[in-house]
């Protein structure tokens, strides 16, 4: 008689990021299927955040016979199952089981390609299948897959909310730290819940999603000299400056790709994100190449 353990998928959680994901002005999301994975292959969320279960869900993940790990695109959580049906978790997960997963930034340059608030910086995100308590109705859900929802500061918790977490935290922990994602067994609502009304893992696994927007910005181009523009060109001159001109249209960051933007029937430098420039308001964001 033979025996085998065998574990299978709980929850995935995929956390996507136009900014590696479009290719130039092409959009990730309006890709075929061959050509998303095309672009998956090459994307690693490890390159700009990192991803680690608190103290207490480990033990947590440890005592039901479950699984973290990491994926390039997010992380996945296996359980263990029982011989008789393979989408039973072999120890019982109660309906108020959580799971809590920081989420701490490695790219100092993230608030820099990323489309959200620069003055939402250093704010603690918030992403669950569950409503906080300390927040309102309103507070959005996480995502499922295939939403094509990107995230926005509603995210943000309260300061009330945000104390009370990071008072769970070590000093370590909170560092970086951008996002807390914490998935319960039963969400808000059915579809949001990772087993189904028989206490099984449901078939299809749930898959939720976390997606960055890239930041669109103002392309601003310094030259030595005076250039002559016309009216077909992409740029124009900023306040009347010969040497200063300006994209007409705020054009989308990507690290991989290239925007074509002319002038006379050159085309000009795309920029990299390492740099931006909000206008006194933080209304209008440039990106600066010198030529």
């Amino acid at each position: 008689m033979t025996f085998s353990i065998k574990y299978k998928p709980l929850f995935k959680v995929e956390i996507l990021h136009n900014f590696f994901l479009d290719l130039g002005l092409d959009e990730f999301a309006a890709m075929t299927d061959s050509e998303k994975l095309k672009q998956l292959d090459s994307y690693e969320i490890s390159s700009f955040l990192n991803i680690i279960p608190t103290p207490e869900t480990l033990q947590k993940l440890n005592g039901h016979n479950l699984v973290f790990k990491i994926t390039n695109d997010g992380f996945t959580v296996w359980s263990k199952v029982t011989g008789i049906n393979d989408d039973t978790p072999f120890i019982s997960l109660n309906d108020d089981l959580s799971f809590t997963f920081l989420v701490q930034l490695k790219d100092s340059t993230f608030y820099n390609y990323t489309n959200l608030k620069l003055e939402s910086a250093g704010k603690l995100y918030y992403f669950s299948n569950q409503t906080l308590t300390t927040e309102s109705d309103s507070f959005p859900l996480i995502k499922k897959t295939g939403d094509n929802s990107s995230i926005n500061q509603n995210y943000v918790l309260m300061d009330n909310g945000a104390n009370a977490e990071l008072s769970k935290l070590s000093t370590n922990e909170k560092d970086n730290l951008f996002a807390i994602i914490r998935i319960f067994v039963k969400g808000k609502n059915n579809s949001l819940s990772i087993t189904n009304m028989n206490n099984r893992i449901k078939n299809p696994v749930k898959i939720f999603e976390i997606l960055f927007n890239n930041r669109e910005t103002i392309w601003r181009y310094f030259f030595s000299e005076n250039q002559q523009v016309k009216n077909s060109d992409d740029v124009k001159k900023e306040d009347g400056n010969a040497r200063q001109l300006i994209t007409k249209t705020v054009q989308p960051l990507t690290q991989r790709g290239f925007i074509s933007i002319e002038l006379d029937g050159t085309e000009l430098p795309n920029p990299d994100a390492r740099i931006i420039k909000p206008n006194s308001s933080n209304t209008k964001y440039y990106s600066e190449t010198y030529i």
